[in-house]
């Protein structure tokens, strides 16, 4: 079975366009890679009871949870808050926290900058040498900031503490004829390939091709087996191209 994960992004920065996020997008890639499977991206805002409702039930639900955003000293960082009150537990002082700020700021670490040391009580610390301040991890809760370039840092320190699981593999067919064309024949092909994943993606205003079809699954043979049953099949002669793992060569 694939360990799955969801993705929380808070933020009334996000919800308002004001700020695009690019957080989910680089985590579901990365998570991806490693084998662990995206079951849902929720994009909430800075309000206490939301970040505890959704923190909870993601838990419950999935293996691994990330969240992004709301880690700051200002008044609309809650998310510390509101995941501990899902879980229904006190907001700590984290010690090595305390440490690290105050060896930063020394004695202007004001009482706004120490909320930076506040965790769920219970919290462990992900320490490594490449990120200044460690990472937040309460149960199966990862807690990562908002600012895109600290939530590459910390996020690839994770992809070296996750376990791998089986990589999905993945493929990518192109087709020349129009989705509604290849349809039945595709259903058919859906039906007898349980083992695969398939997803079809018409494409507007691209002369070379009509269609993308993504073909993943954890079975290399079982991939295999589905590519030639497309470019075999009935509409063989409209298959421009097939790239990724499994693929024969381009054609």
């Amino acid at each position: 079975m694939l360990k799955t994960a969801g993705i929380i992004i808070i933020g009334d920065e996000v919800l308002s366009g004001k700020v695009e996020d690019v957080n989910s997008s680089f985590a579901a890639k990365g998570l991806r890679l490693k084998g662990i499977d995206v079951r849902r991206i929720s994009v909430i805002s800075d309000d206490v009871g939301e970040i505890a409702a959704e923190t909870i039930n993601f838990s419950r639900r999935y293996d691994y949870v990330f969240t992004s955003g709301g880690l700051g000293p200002t008044h609309d960082d809650v998310t510390i808050e509101g995941i501990s009150k899902g879980f229904g537990v006190d907001i700590a002082i984290h010690g090595d926290l305390k440490a690290i700020l105050v060896g930063h700021y020394g004695d202007k670490l004001t009482p706004e900058r120490l909320k930076m040391a506040e965790v769920p009580a219970g919290s462990e610390l992900i320490k490594h040498a490449s990120i200044k301040f460690p990472i937040i991890q309460f149960k199966n809760v990862y807690i990562l900031p908002g600012q895109p370039e600290l939530f590459r840092d910390k996020f690839k320190v994770l992809e070296q503490v996750l376990s791998s699981e089986l990589p999905i593999l993945l493929t990518k067919v192109y087709i020349t004829e129009y989705e509604s064309e290849i349809a039945p024949s595709l259903n058919v092909i859906v039906a007898e390939n349980k083992d695969v994943k398939i997803g079809s993606y018409p494409v507007m205003r691209n002369a070379d091709y009509r269609v993308m079809l993504t073909l993943e699954s954890m079975d290399g043979e079982a991939l295999n087996r589905t590519i030639k049953m497309i470019t075999n099949g009935d509409f063989k002669d409209k298959v421009l191209r097939v790239e990724g793992e499994g693929a024969d060569g381009n054609r």
